[in-house]
Formats: structure tokens, C-alpha cells, sequence
């Protein structure tokens, strides 16, 4: 499970420090197939994956989805030459609301990053021992 342990203390921080979280709400569809995925490989328990997805439901996360959004998404697609729009819709909300935009995705990041210096890799940071 690559870079759960450092998205959570991601998260964790920017809880501490009031930070607004925000995403398309395809993120909700996404993570539910990401918690089943692990169940299925036997990564996590049924009762493990049932807590995270609790604890996602419960999550102040700011979710959008509008016409103008999905647009922008297909446009950044097109943009950066990427197969599907899926990942752009990330990208359109960040842009949408001026913050930077966290991505464990390396081909995404990579593909961007000349263009778009509010997109950051989970994989530049390291999780903190202990914690």
C-alpha cells in the first residue's frame, strides 16, 4: 500500500492546521475501489476496510462537480496528452480554487510538472518514524 502511511500524516497535519481539503467527487468512487481492492488482495480485513471507509464518509473534504469542471478536466487532459480525464479532475479543482494539489501518481506528476508548479508528489516527502 505505497504511500499510505505519508498520505496519512499528510492528512493528519493538515487537519491540525485547519487546512481545507477539497476533491472532485469522483475521489469518494475512487478510494471505495481502492479500500475493496485491498480487501480483495487480502491487504486489509473487511472490518479494517469498513473503519477507513467510515472514516472517509465522515471527512470534511469539499467535494465539486459541475459542468465547467468536467470541461476543464478534459481540457488539462488533452493538454498534458493524458489517456484518460479521470486524474484531470484533480487537477481542475486545485487550479479551480488557487491551492496545490497532492498526487501519489508519478506519471501524473511528471507529465505536468513543468507546467503546473502546484502539483506536488506524494513521493518527495518520506513518512516520519514513530508516527
Amino acid at each position: 500500500m505505497p504511500y499510505t502511511d505519508t498520505a496519512r500524516q499528510l492528512v493528519e497535519q493538515w487537519e491540525k492546521q485547519n487546512i481545507r481539503l477539497a476533491a472532485p467527487l469522483l475521489f469518494r468512487y475512487e478510494v471505495v475501489a481502492v479500500i475493496r481492492r485491498y480487501v480483495h488482495q487480502k491487504l486489509i480485513s473487511s472490518d479494517e476496510a469498513l473503519l477507513r471507509l467510515e472514516k472517509l464518509l465522515a471527512a470534511d473534504i469539499e467535494y465539486h462537480l459541475d459542468g465547467a469542471l468536467l470541461k476543464r478536466a478534459f481540457e488539462l487532459a488533452t493538454q498534458f496528452n493524458r489517456p484518460t480525464a479521470y486524474d484531470s479532475q484533480y487537477l481542475a479543482v486545485a487550479e479551480r480554487l488557487g491551492c496545490e494539489f497532492w498526487t501519489a501518481d508519478e506519471k501524473l506528476f511528471n507529465a505536468v510538472k513543468d507546467s503546473l508548479s502546484w502539483v506536488r508528489w506524494l513521493g518527495s516527502i518520506t513518512a516520519q518514524p514513530g508516527s
